[in-house]
């Protein structure tokens, strides 16, 4: 199977030359979709877990995906998916472990050019873990609980900044990202990339095309500030 996402694999998380990544998670339709291609994200995330508000069918999602560009990366967020889980070796795109997935499990879901990101909700140990596997291609720090906007306390912001220099594979950061906070929690962590999908709703499931438009130009301007300072 040809896979689209191949061009982050090669080089994880690097665009255009720029060395960070945002990816908008929980997308439901084509509209949405494109409004996050057309505002400059990296990528966009497809909830194909039971128990979301933002969850759809693999085949919606396959739907949608063969309407974007090959530039944009297409992830489907999984949760505990059984070894049967047909988005293992039907969908295309990346896939994001959002579960209680062994390492062993993950390595077995791995194929050739396909993006592997795993979810860690807290702990610098379960990080540590997985940094140290070839299992993944990348850290994703979510909030205790997934798609609930609930951010993570200063303190916790503060230890991931002493730790994210010392791992292996990106960092990507999400739980509880707003346009108003993605700014100061960029310019503190220093992160390879962003993920955010409850922070850009009008309602919970609910994408907001100016909150997308307006969060993405948030983390430019925090990548702008960073580069000249």
């Amino acid at each position: 199977m040809m896979n689209r996402d191949s061009q982050f694999v090669a080089k994880p998380f690097l665009k255009n030359g720029q060395r960070f990544f945002v990816k908008i998670c929980g997308i439901c339709d084509t509209q949405i979709a494109q409004v996050c291609v057309d505002a400059g994200a990296d990528a966009i995330g497809f909830v194909l877990a039971d128990g979301s508000p933002r969850s759809i069918s693999l085949e919606s999602a396959i739907e949608i995906q063969s309407d974007l560009p090959q530039s944009i990366s297409c992830i489907a967020v999984v949760r505990n998916p059984s070894p049967e889980d047909l988005t293992l070796t039907k969908w295309s795109g990346g896939i994001q472990f959002h579960g209680d997935e062994s390492i062993a499990f993950v390595q077995r879901a791995r194929a050739s050019s396909r993006m592997i990101i795993k979810a860690i909700h807290s702990g610098v140990e379960e990080i540590l873990k997985w940094d140290s596997t070839s299992a993944i291609d990348a850290i994703l720090v979510d909030g205790s609980t997934a798609g609930s906007g609930q951010s993570h306390d200063s303190a916790w912001l503060e230890q991931l900044a002493a730790l994210r220099p010392t791992l292996k594979k990106p960092l990507i950061l999400a739980g509880g990202l707003t346009p108003d906070s993605v700014r100061s929690a960029i310019e503190l962590v220093q992160p390879a990339g962003v993920d955010v999908s409850s922070g850009v709703e009008s309602a919970r499931g609910m994408k907001d095309a100016g909150l997308i438009r307006a969060f993405i130009a948030a983390v430019r301007e925090a990548r702008k500030s960073s580069a000249t300072n």
